[in-house]
Order: C-alpha cells, then sequence, then structure tokens
C-alpha cells in the first residue's frame, strides 16, 4: 500500500510540475527573460525534494545552493568560480535592496531580477505542495492558470493554442485525483485493492475523448467583435487627449518636466562585451526650462571605419572592442558607448559629427539622414584617474572659453540655487570631490524617484529651482538637470548627457559577449563633468541608478591635503588618450565590472568581516526561531486570537488548536473521531478541557449554534491547551 501511495503522489508532483512550467513557458516569447531551462529545473527540483520528504533543514540550504549556482551560470559565463563570483553577487543585492528601498523597480540589474524571480519560484513550489498534498484542493490555481494562459493568448504574441489542451488535460486529471483522494479518506477505501485503478481509467478516458472531440470538431466563428482593438484604441485616444507624455528619445528639450507613460518598444539590441550606458548627445545651453544647443563649431564629414580621436578616457593599449547595434526604430542618430574609436555600417553613405552635441548622424549619399538598420562601433575601456580628477581645481588660462560656455546659466536663475551649491561643496577642494558631494546630495531621504506625479514649472518658475526647494520629486532628467546647475554654480564646468542605460540581459553571444535589448524605457539622461586630463567624465545623480564606470584607483594611500593643479601646468585639451590604466582585476567578469564599484566599503577586510558577522547573526537568528517555533508560535496564536469575536473566530482557533496538537505529537489516529481525539487529549494532559472545547465545535458545526457566544467563555481552556503545546 506504501509503493501505491508514494506513486499516487509522484504523478500528483508531476501533474503540478507541469501545470506551473505552463507559467514559464510564455516568458521566452512576452519578456526578454533568457536560460529559462534553469528556472524549469530549480521548480523541478523543488517539487523532488518535497516528494522524498526532505527535512526542511536539509531542504533549505540544498535549494539555497541550486538558485546561486544557476545566478553564477547564467550571469558569470563559467569564467571565475562559484566563490570569486559571490562578492558581486552580494554587491549587486546590496546596491539593488537600495533601490527596491526607494521605490526604483525599474531600474533592478537583471541579476537582482533573476534572483527574486528564483524566490518566487519558491514560493510557488511551497504552495502547490500545500494545495497538492496538504489541502488536495488546486482549483484556484488551475483556473488562475487558465486566465493567465487567455490573457496572454489574447494580448500579446504568445499562442496559447495548445497550451490550453495541456491545460484541460492536467488540470482535469489533477481535480479527478484530489477528488478521489477526498472520497476514499472520507469512506475509508484505502485498503481496498483495486480502487485507484477502477477510479483513474474512466476517468483518463473520459477526459482524453472529450479533448478529442472538441479539438477535431469544427468551431463557430466568433460572435461578438475582437475587443482588443477598441481597447488599444481607447488607449491610445486617451494618451492623446492628456498632456502626458510618452518616455523615448526625443531632440526637443526646451521644456522639461510632467509625467510620462512608459514604452517597452525597443529601441535596439546589442551585442556588447560588457555593460554600459549608451550615448546619443549632450545639451549645454540651460535656459531655466529645459535644455538647448549653441552653435559653435563647424560639422565634421568622415567615412566609415575612420579612426575617432575626441575620447580621452581610454588607455593607450587597451583591446579595442566593439559593440553590434541592431537598431528597431528608424533613427539616423549613431548611439555608441564612451570612448569610441570607429563606427562602421555606412559604406555607401557618410558620417556627420556635430561637435556642440557631440551627436554622430549617419547620410546618405544625396546627403539625406539614413536610418542603418545594422552598424558597429568599436571602443575601448574607459577608466579615469582618480590621482589626476582630485588633482584639478581650475582650468588653465587657454581653457577660459571652455569654463566660461560650460557654466552658463541664466540670469534668472535663483540665488538659493548657487547658496546651496555653495553649502554642499564647502568642505571640499577639488572639482571631483565637490562632483562626488553634488552627486550624493541626491541620494538624500527627500529626493523621491518618480515618473507619474512629477510637475511642470509654472510662469517664471525655474525648472531646477522647483525641484531643488519645492517638489524634490521627479526622474532623470530633474536629477542631472539640478546637479549640472549646482556644479556651474561652483565653477565646474559640466554639460547634461542624454542616451539609454544598459538595457535588459536576455542571453549570451558567444564566450566574450552578452546580447541587451533596449527599450523606450531605458532612455536615460546624465551628468559629464569636464577634467583637462581625462575629458567628459560621466555622473550619475538619479536615484536608484549608479554610475557604470571605472575609475582608476592611482592614488598615493596617504593624502595629507588635496594636490591643487597649476593652472598654467595643467595639460591642455587634445584628444589624445591617457596613460594606460592599471590592469583590470583578474578573473572579474565583465558584465559586472561595475557591481564591485558600487560599495566600495567592502574592499576593506574589516569591513568583511563586520559584513559576515551581520549576516552570521541574522542567519543564526532565523535558525533559532525556526528551531524553537513550537515555543513560541503558540503565544503568537494567543495574541491574534485576543479581541476577535466573529462568527468564524472559534471554527478557526479550534482548528488551529488542531494543528499544534499534531505538531506537539499528540497525533490524530485515521479514522479517529473528534470526539475520541478529544477524549485522549484530555487523558493524555490530565484534564478535560479538549472534550468541552470539542463539544461546542460539534453543537456549531452540526446543530448550527452561534460560536461567537460561546468563544468569550471558552477562549481561557482554547488559551491553556495552546500554551500546553509550547512545552
Amino acid at each position: 500500500m506504501t509503493h501505491s501511495r508514494n506513486f499516487y503522489t509522484m504523478v500528483l508532483y508531476v501533474l503540478g510540475f507541469m501545470l506551473l512550467w505552463e507559467w514559464l513557458r510564455p516568458l521566452s516569447e512576452i519578456t526578454y527573460t533568457g536560460e529559462l531551462h534553469y528556472f524549469v529545473l530549480f521548480v523541478a527540483i523543488s517539487l523532488f525534494l518535497y516528494f522524498i520528504r526532505c527535512p526542511w533543514w536539509l531542504r533549505l540550504p540544498i535549494k539555497a545552493f541550486f538558485v546561486f549556482l544557476f545566478l553564477h551560470l547564467i550571469f558569470s559565463h563559467r569564467m571565475i568560480s562559484m566563490v570569486e563570483w559571490l562578492p558581486t553577487l552580494v554587491a549587486d543585492v546590496m546596491e539593488n535592496g537600495r533601490r527596491i528601498w526607494v521605490g526604483n523597480w525599474y531600474n533592478l540589474t537583471d541579476l537582482t531580477r533573476s534572483l527574486l524571480f528564483f524566490i518566487l519560484l519558491w514560493l510557488m513550489a511551497y504552495l502547490l505542495r500545500y494545495w497538492l498534498i496538504l489541502r488536495k484542493k488546486v482549483f484556484v490555481f488551475y483556473f488562475t492558470t487558465i486566465l493567465y494562459v487567455t490573457v496572454l493568448d489574447t494580448f500579446t504574441i504568445y499562442n496559447g493554442k495548445y497550451a490550453i489542451v495541456r491545460i484541460i488535460v492536467i488540470g482535469f486529471v489533477l481535480l479527478g485525483m484530489l477528488f478521489f483522494q477526498r472520497f476514499i479518506e472520507e469512506e475509508r477505501l484505502e485498503e481496498r485493492k483495486g480502487v485507484f485503478l477502477k477510479w483513474s481509467l474512466p476517468l483518463a478516458v473520459l477526459i482524453m475523448s472529450s479533448v478529442m472531440v472538441g479539438y477535431i470538431s469544427p468551431k463557430a466563428d466568433p460572435v461578438w467583435p475582437d475587443p482588443v482593438p477598441f481597447i488599444k484604441s481607447a488607449a491610445e485616444n486617451g494618451r492623446q487627449q492628456s498632456n502626458v507624455a510618452s518616455i523615448g528619445y526625443s531632440p526637443d528639450d526646451t521644456k522639461l518636466g510632467g509625467p510620462f507613460h512608459g514604452d517597452d518598444r525597443v529601441v535596439f539590441e546589442v551585442k556588447t562585451p560588457s555593460r554600459q550606458y549608451w550615448k546619443v548627445e549632450v545639451k549645454d545651453v540651460y535656459t531655466g526650462k529645459g535644455w538647448t544647443s549653441s552653435d559653435r563649431s563647424d560639422d565634421e564629414l568622415f567615412e566609415s571605419e575612420r579612426e575617432l580621436a575626441y575620447e580621452l578616457a581610454a588607455t593607450k593599449d587597451e583591446q579595442i572592442k566593439e559593440a553590434v547595434f541592431d537598431m528597431q526604430l528608424p533613427y539616423s542618430h549613431i548611439v555608441r558607448p564612451y570612448a569610441a574609436t570607429a563606427i562602421k555600417g555606412n559604406e555607401e553613405g557618410y558620417f556627420q559629427y556635430d561637435p556642440d552635441l557631440d551627436k554622430f548622424t549617419s547620410f546618405s549619399e544625396n546627403a539625406e539622414p539614413v536610418f542603418l538598420k545594422t552598424y558597429a562601433v568599436s571602443f575601448k575601456k574607459t577608466s579615469y584617474s582618480m590621482k589626476e580628477m582630485r588633482a584639478t581645481t581650475a582650468l588653465p588660462s587657454h581653457h577660459s572659453d571652455l569654463l566660461e560656455h560650460f557654466t552658463q546659466l541664466p540670469d534668472s536663475l535663483p540665488e538659493r540655487v548657487r547658496e546651496l551649491a555653495m553649502e554642499i561643496t564647502a568642505d571640499k577642494h577639488n572639482w571631483f570631490d565637490q562632483a562626488k558631494a553634488i552627486e550624493q546630495y541626491f541620494q538624500a531621504a527627500q529626493f523621491t524617484y518618480d515618473q507619474t506625479d512629477v510637475a511642470i514649472p509654472k510662469g517664471d518658475q525655474d525648472y531646477v529651482d522647483q525641484f531643488l526647494f519645492e517638489t524634490q520629486r521627479g526622474y532623470c532628467d530633474n536629477f542631472s538637470t539640478s546637479m549640472v546647475t549646482l556644479l556651474r554654480s561652483v565653477g565646474i564646468p559640466a554639460r547634461w548627457a542624454k542616451g539609454y542605460t544598459a538595457g535588459n540581459y536576455y542571453g549570451t553571444a558567444g564566450s566574450d559577449a552578452q546580447m541587451y535589448q533596449v527599450t523606450n524605457n531605458e532612455a536615460h539622461s546624465w551628468v559629464e563633468v569636464y577634467f583637462p586630463t581625462e575629458g567628459w567624465v560621466p555622473f550619475e545623480p538619479t536615484k536608484g541608478f549608479y554610475n557604470p564606470v571605472t575609475y582608476s584607483q592611482d592614488e598615493e594611500v596617504e593624502r595629507s591635503t588635496p594636490a591643487v593643479q597649476n593652472p598654467e601646468e595643467a595639460k591642455p585639451e587634445t584628444p589624445q588618450p591617457i596613460e594606460e590604466e592599471k590592469e583590470e582585476i583578474k578573473n572579474e567578469p565583465k558584465e559586472y565590472r561595475h557591481s564591485i564599484s558600487i560599495w566600495p566599503k567592502l574592499n576593506s577586510v574589516g569591513n568583511w568581516l563586520i559584513f559576515l558577522s551581520v549576516c552570521i547573526v541574522i542567519i543564526s537568528a532565523a535558525v533559532w526561531l525556526t528551531v524553537q517555533r513550537r515555543k513560541w508560535i503558540p503565544y503568537v496564536l494567543i495574541w491574534m486570537y485576543r479581541g476577535k469575536n466573529e462568527e468564524e473566530t472559534f471554527a478557526q482557533a479550534y482548528h488551529d488548536l488542531l494543528i499544534r496538537l499534531d505538531r506537539f505529537g499528540a497525533k490524530r489516529e485515521q479514522g479517529q473521531t473528534l470526539r475520541e481525539y478529544a477524549k485522549y487529549i484530555d487523558q493524555h494532559l490530565n484534564t478535560n478541557e479538549m472534550s468541552t472545547l470539542t463539544e461546542i465545535y460539534e453543537r456549531s458545526i452540526y446543530r448550527g449554534d452561534s460560536a461567537a457566544n460561546e468563544w468569550e467563555n471558552v477562549r481561557k481552556l482554547w488559551e491553556n491547551l495552546i500554551k500546553r503545546t509550547a512545552g
């Protein structure tokens, strides 16, 4: 009989796994989720551990290990060992934890998104086991699965034709088996041989014949018109009638502010060896309402693959890398990484470079802007010298035009903006520390990242002044424009940069490249600060985002005072690469090079020991609470039921008491009535309280007596029994 029961349980788990699998199948088509087989395998492992009745204290570390293993296989590309990759995972999770704390869910990294998805599947596997094995009811989950697939089939590209057939078969078999299980338990038919076979064969024949007849039968045309075009049309009309803009690239930045709609249309897909920001253009003139561009320089024309030399921060001997773009929206501008060295892909035309916008555009032979479906940009890894940047306190005299132009501010700018900039940078003595102080200022609690409840400046109100002193709520344009304005207020040349964040990872492309998909939702703006030896260095003030650049840690360990650079001895602005940066940390995964820098405090041994100590304390506390749960859970139940006196309160309390008694060790035998069980408990505990509670419970269930009136009288009896289960 034991083998038969194990086989029956195994069938339930297999069918439950197949039903949960239907939730995962559409993800590869409607989302950017890659490596889906790892998630499916994790669900299978979780259910298998439940099937073999693996104890919780062993099941927990096994599942955690497989989550870590699968994340390592997906994101490290096996370039380093799991132990070496652990700090990368910790740093990424900690950084994204801060984003979750401030509500910036849109910019979580792919690693953290995958970790959260594994946790979700962990919970789903537990709930599936609870529904199948303990409750023996799965209708809600079955109905939700049908609803999920039908909605996806209606509103997305996913074709749920065969999925519905599979779900119907799996679901009806599950419902039949669970009904059978409840039936034999109620009628005590466990010992009768062949009962399961006599029940399952007609059930299987009925389900399969019904599905086949339904599948091959002719289908009538739909009676109602398709609602999808109507819904989409209504949504578009609603957007046109509202003042809410849509997110994405626009060349017009003269009027900033106001909410916007998300837009998940794909702009481009890129194959790249490293995760980074993708730049389109810059703006240099702040008007008080938005940004415009000056017209100081002539455009430069060049052919495909000509060497570019306008970036300063690439190391001389660093290996040339390449990002290959597959554009989905028809833009004529070129998207590029920092330190680009060449662009190729327009053999029948030419490229134009606008120095004022720092922007590349593709043209045909007839001087018409042309959309390039694919092109490639060669680039070098950027690394900015901390020593050089901290040594910068001014520009050489022959750069006076550059300083004057990139510290431009409107005459109408309120004086309190300049005063705030002076206050933030009061104790900083070089441009880099001042820029970092302003960047960190926007991480304060009073600032909130929001895309919907965003104000528009009225009348003569200044855009930056409104954000800094009134609303303190906005998105990247608010944060980045405000930082540029504060930098310029203290005499640091800065400009406003536009482009896209890294995008969504969705697979590998060989051993040294990953694929990212960038949508309009990844449109972004940030800040660039000019340093004479480094060129334009990006900074990221927007709350919840992080700076993807790499700093070369070439400073001396001890520095009594900041080095002050003599303006006359400063290096002139030339389009030459700076000195070769230090060798990249060995075996560090390229994709997460930035993740280590986002939490530099962990680099010291002392801080690592503090972090590990905190983790050990938290884990120890969790283990202790789990081991001692029999002692404290009864008191939690007593606290929960105090103050309750609804009609169903007594029935719920009685049910919880049965569970606690079972876990206390006083198990109710199969077929034993409640009165027999109550008598056994009273004999075991030397009391008559359980019999009294059971008599009242049976009267409320079978005679319909009001349990609310009884609950106040028997609460003390119930609490006494609950406390006894604490041992």
